[in-house]
């Protein structure tokens, strides 16, 4: 992360390896929740947990300044740094030199509400209006190449500081990057408030999953906008279809904070979404091709829907751009039966059908490799039937049996 250009050259090393970082993005986001909804620890513990993650995740030393209920003081400062040295030096110099909400960088960023960010190279200071002698003289004794300070807010009112700072760099912040870092400071500042306000995890959970759909549409966003340099058409296929299955994802948990609990979602409801999506982006003339929803009213644990929901997207979008050239019409079906032991899953299209001579279970393309990889997720089996069309089916435990 942060070592590339901003330029996109439509090379497909290039694009590969830019959906890779979106990817390891998206992972982290997650790694973030799965620590904030855990039981057992209270926000400060959280902070704790985050601050680790985001040095380990940026190569930087990370810096989480709360500030109190009453403004005034900063109530927590947790921070971390890989090396254990730089980590006790700086734990030495909040002991004895504590920052104050008013004050220096802190005050900056709780005046404007905006990032702070200054380069440090060659031994530049920060002036002493916003940093002391001391602070400075430890950024450079480690080398420190630049600094970037994003607001925690919530509500339009800033109740902290995410800091990153970083040594030897000469790459500097894109605005993706720094769209990305204040999305980090976005999901802290969900998780400090509803904390601290609720004993109980409901609402944080709730609103987590809200963060986590934002993210999820912050990342499709910059891939929508690098799209449009990609300069050639295979390129810019790939970023269309990981839009596609980051946008899958996103609805989940946009239906699952619709639910009265937060592990299920209603999963006729989300593929009907999902499908509404879909035939708008690859613009469908639903009078020439009907997509029939055969789902009863069930809901399913939310890994289960996500892992169903990538399938359908690369089933139906591969039915949408294949099965049916020339603007023929048809049927595209998608069911799920709910089993005593397992369900079954299918989606079917009545198109020109598959390639004689594939393979399904050698077919290396990324689709197919998709698909196979996802059922295995489900600990299910994958059967094709190639009749009058095309059809899948995906048999997988009931995990509640």
């Amino acid at each position: 992360m942060y070592k590339r250009n901003s330029a996109i050259t439509g090379n497909v090393q290039d694009i590969k390896n830019l959906l890779v970082e979106e990817k390891n993005r998206l992972k982290f986001f997650t790694s973030i929740a799965d620590a904030c909804v855990d039981l057992k620890i209270n926000f400060k513990e959280i902070l704790a947990v985050s601050v680790k993650k985001i040095a380990e995740f940026t190569n930087s030393l990370s810096v989480i300044c709360l500030f109190a209920d009453d403004g005034k003081n900063i109530d927590v400062t947790s921070s971390y740094h890989t090396d254990d040295k730089i980590r006790k030096e700086l734990w030495d110099l909040q002991m004895n030199y504590p920052l104050f909400i008013h004050e220096g960088i802190p005050g900056e960023v709780l005046k404007t509400g905006l990032p702070f960010i200054a380069p440090l190279v060659g031994n530049k200071s920060i002036s002493s209006d916003f940093l002391s002698i001391e602070y400075n003289n430890f950024l450079k004794k480690y080398s420190f190449s630049d600094m970037s300070v994003f607001p925690i807010r919530t509500n339009s009112k800033t109740i902290g500081t995410l800091g990153i700072f970083r040594i030897g760099s000469n790459v500097t912040y894109t605005n993706d990057d720094q769209t990305f870092l204040q999305s980090i400071a976005n999901l802290l500042a969900s998780v400090t408030r509803n904390s601290r306000l609720y004993d109980g995890k409901e609402i944080l959970i709730r609103d987590m999953h809200h963060r986590l759909k934002n993210n999820l549409q912050v990342i499709s966003s910059l891939l929508s906008i690098q799209s449009d340099f990609v300069k050639d058409e295979e390129s810019h296929k790939l970023f269309i279809n990981s839009l596609n299955r980051i946008r899958a994802m996103s609805l989940t948990h946009e239906n699952l904070k619709r639910e009265s609990n937060f592990t299920d979602i209603q999963f006729d409801k989300y593929v009907r979404d999902l499908v509404t999506f879909l035939c708008r982006n690859y613009n469908i003339n639903t009078n020439l091709l009907k997509i029939i929803i055969k789902i009863p009213s069930v809901s399913l644990p939310i890994d289960t829907s996500i892992t169903c929901g990538l399938i359908i997207n690369e089933l139906i979008s591969n039915s949408l751009k294949h099965a049916f050239p020339g603007g023929k019409s048809g049927n595209i079906k998608i069911g799920l039966e709910k089993l005593v032991k397992q369900h079954k899953l299918f989606v079917s299209d009545n198109g020109i059908g598959l390639p004689d001579k594939m393979d399904i279970e050698k077919d290396n393309s990324f689709g197919l490799l998709l698909i196979r990889t996802l059922v295995d997720q489900l600990n299910g089996k994958l059967e094709v039937i190639s009749e009058n069309g095309s059809k899948f089916i995906i048999r997988f435990p009931n995990s509640s049996f």
